[in-house]
Formats: structure tokens, C-alpha cells, sequence
């Protein structure tokens, strides 16, 4: 099968929860996130990101304000400071070893080739509007992993990362409900 969204997502999107983050939400992520990538800027594993890390930061705390909004519960870490301080599962804060993966519809989510965590796996629709997919074990992130996808030429030199295929059937043993929580 061709690793593409006709094939891995849209047969499936029905399954998915659809979640909009509140307009004065997303502007505060927006303000968090230009102080952020400011701040960030100033860490050499930054320096060579390219121009659409403010999208990238948006996307992965709006994603992390979707499950907010999903869940009715609070946890997303608005603070700044040194990356290797915040390499922990999303979800430490309500006490899950729970990632959450977010990526802007139409791509694939890049993950660790050896993830050390679930992931919550979301997809931005707009600025506001999600589909929460699902819960992907570790199992899953190491089994769908396709090094096919990737078109950075950083992240094929590094060979750290790889992307999740997303045949993201809910009800098979690929990424489930959120309920499993």
C-alpha cells in the first residue's frame, strides 16, 4: 500500500474526535510561542531550524490545548526555559507517561526511532480545530515507522527520527481510543 493520507487517514476520519481550542487560547499560544522560538534561538540545536518553528511550536501546544479542551483538565506547561529540562512526556503534569504528537493535516508526525513513550496523536486542522486520533503505544511507534517520508535532509543525517504511518484506525491494534487511558 502507498504510505499516503488517502490511504492512511481520510478512510478513517469519522473515528476521530474533532476538538476547536477557544480564539483567546490559540492567541496566547501565539504570544508564548514568538518568545519562545526567541528564546530558543539562543540554543545551538536550534540555530539550524529553519523558518517554521513558530508553526511547529504552535501546532504542538494547540495539540497539547486540544487534549486540554478533550479531556476537561489542565496541564500544558506554559513555561520557557533550557529544552533538556522539558524532555518529558506531555502529560507528566496529570501524572501519564503520556506524549502528545501533533502535526498540521496533510503530513505525517516525525518521531523518535526509539520512542521511550506513548504518544496522543493529533492533527491540525486550522488554528483552532483538531482530530485527535488516537493513543499510540510504544509498540505501534516502533512498528508503523517509515524513514520513506522524511525530507529533511538534517533529520536523515541525523538518523534519530523517523515518521509514524498513520494507517491510524482507531479500532485496530495500530493507535487506539483515547479511552485506554
Amino acid at each position: 500500500m502507498i504510505i499516503n493520507y488517502k490511504n492512511c487517514v481520510e478512510p478513517y476520519l469519522d473515528n476521530f474526535s474533532k476538538v476547536s481550542i477557544p480564539e483567546a487560547r490559540s492567541y496566547e499560544i501565539k504570544e508564548f510561542v514568538k518568545e519562545v522560538v526567541k528564546r530558543k534561538k539562543q540554543e545551538s540545536h536550534h540555530e539550524i531550524d529553519g523558518s517554521r518553528e513558530e508553526i511547529r511550536w504552535y501546532t504542538g501546544y494547540a495539540g497539547e490545548a486540544a487534549i486540554e479542551e478533550y479531556l476537561k483538565i489542565n496541564f500544558v506547561d506554559l513555561s520557557i526555559g533550557e529544552s533538556k529540562n522539558y524532555h518529558v512526556p506531555d502529560l507528566t503534569g496529570i501524572g501519564l507517561g503520556v506524549g502528545i504528537k501533533s502535526v498540521e493535516y496533510g503530513k505525517f508526525p516525525v518521531i523518535f526511532k526509539k520512542s521511550s513513550k506513548p504518544e496522543i496523536i493529533i492533527l491540525k486542522q486550522s488554528y483552532l480545530n483538531f482530530l485527535i486520533c488516537g493513543y499510540a503505544s510504544q509498540d505501534v511507534l516502533k512498528k508503523y515507522q517509515s524513514d520513506s517520508l522524511i525530507l529533511s535532509p538534517i533529520l536523515i543525517h541525523l538518523r534519530s527520527h523517523t515518521y509514524l504511518c498513520l494507517q491510524i484506525d482507531p479500532l485496530s491494534e495500530k493507535v487506539f481510543p483515547l479511552h485506554v487511558l
